[in-house]
């Protein structure tokens, strides 16, 4: 082979080298470019503002129903980029007071609504009573969820969702043990024994130390007095430590929670619970025939309100939390996300048309006639604490249910 030649080759491989180098840089280049074009740097492509939304929604109705919104709202226009984090229930009123110091709150929170008050003292809310005008929420909202971001006549926040706690029960249980459906403190306690009877766990609640305990075991009463006093606290206690002496609750409700005795429920061995609609899903991913009943009724009818509020955070983005909030109210985002999430809207005629898709909820809408509101008494967040932990007391037998009751309202 010619010397020339030797050299036509060596350069012809210096330029497939070479060009090699190239493409493999290009590869290398773009492979980068794939890794850092996530989310947020889509987002600034477009040229977005970010929204940051925390909720504690956790089962995987709620999980979908919340992604679905959140997209939908980005797809419906082109200037804000919502994004949700998980935050856990326990933690969520510690979590927004620790972001506060450390100027790292989200935008808007889905929030418990009797903690939303507590925030709206403490200045953290801002006052949407302009847009909220706009909503009519004193006359098309259920009038307890409406006092719940109001605060001297100005609005902090809208209603999210609402619900109550009813009585579950598992059909087949009932049917086999001849258990009619109880409608009173007396006909309840009879269908439990009968079902301890039968070799069933007759009732399951939540008596956790924390809100969802607090939450549950206030309806029982409130069923007694209506008010927080001596009389409801202490004949609700001695009520309930009768249904544990009798073996129809266990004393380990003291450590479930919601969710758990919905799981505990849907393995099918116990024949009522307390509990809402927020575990639809956990039980008919079970498969387990289940009912709905009103909460039994003692000197009178009653049960806690429950759900959630929309409310932007004090110095955040409010004009692209407003549009959010906006979607969801007035272009029928919050209808979506509470068919798919199984919840019950706060507005009325809403509400009423999810009763044709969801009969379930049937029960839930009926109770709001006489739902109580948390932030309608007076002092409730320091009491929360104290009904869980003086209740377990009396659970346990150092206390009595009068000597709770003293202590709870001290």
């Amino acid at each position: 082979m010619s010397r020339g030649k030797k050299k036509g080759i060596a350069g012809w491989r210096r330029v497939m080298i070479q060009g090699g180098l190239l493409v493999l840089c290009i590869l290398v280049c773009t492979g980068c470019s794939a890794k850092k074009a996530g989310p947020d740097a889509e987002a600034k492509a477009e040229n977005r503002e970010e929204l940051l939304l925390w909720s504690y929604y956790e089962t995987d109705a709620q999980i979908r129903g919340l992604d679905e919104l959140v997209a939908d709202f980005n797809n419906s226009q082109d200037r804000y980029r919502m994004s949700w984090e998980y935050v856990t229930m326990s933690d969520f009123d510690r979590r927004i007071s620790r972001a506060y110091t450390e100027k790292a709150l989200p935008d808007l929170v889905l929030i418990d609504n009797p903690a939303m008050l507590r925030f709206i003292q403490l200045g953290l809310f801002e006052d949407i009573t302009e847009y909220a005008k706009n909503l009519n929420l004193e006359t098309d909202y259920y009038p307890a969820s409406t006092g719940t971001v109001r605060r001297n006549g100005h609005y902090f926040g809208v209603p999210f969702n609402s619900n109550n706690v009813c009585l579950f029960y598992n059909r087949e249980i009932m049917e086999n043990a001849g258990i009619e459906i109880p409608e009173d403190w007396d006909s309840f306690k009879e269908a439990a024994g009968k079902a301890v009877a039968a070799g069933y766990d007759g009732f399951l609640m939540s008596c956790i130390d924390s809100e969802q305990g607090a939450f549950q075991i206030l309806s029982w009463i409130m069923a007694a007095s209506m008010r927080l006093d001596r009389k409801g606290i202490s004949e609700a206690f001695a009520f309930l430590q009768e249904l544990v002496t009798s073996g129809a609750l266990s004393a380990e409700c003291l450590n479930y929670s919601q969710t758990d005795i919905a799981r505990k429920f849907a393995e099918g061995k116990i024949a009522m619970m307390e509990n809402g609609p927020w575990v639809f899903s956990i039980l008919d991913e079970a498969g387990i025939d289940y009912g709905m009943a009103p909460l039994p009724k003692g000197n009178h009818s009653a049960v806690i309100l429950g759900g959630e509020n929309l409310g932007i955070m004090r110095g955040k983005n409010v004009e692209g939390s407003v549009e959010f909030i906006r979607y969801c109210m007035e272009d029928g985002g919050i209808e979506k996300f509470c068919e798919t999430a199984q919840m019950l809207p706060s507005r009325i005629e809403t509400a009423e048309k999810s009763l044709e898709k969801n009969p379930k909820l049937e029960v839930t809408a009926r109770q709001m006639e006489y739902a109580v509101a948390r932030t309608d008494i007076e002092g409730w967040n320091s009491y929360s604490g104290r009904i869980t932990e003086y209740f377990a007391q009396v659970l346990e037998g150092t206390l009595t249910p009068e000597e709770a009751a003293n202590r709870i309202l001290l």
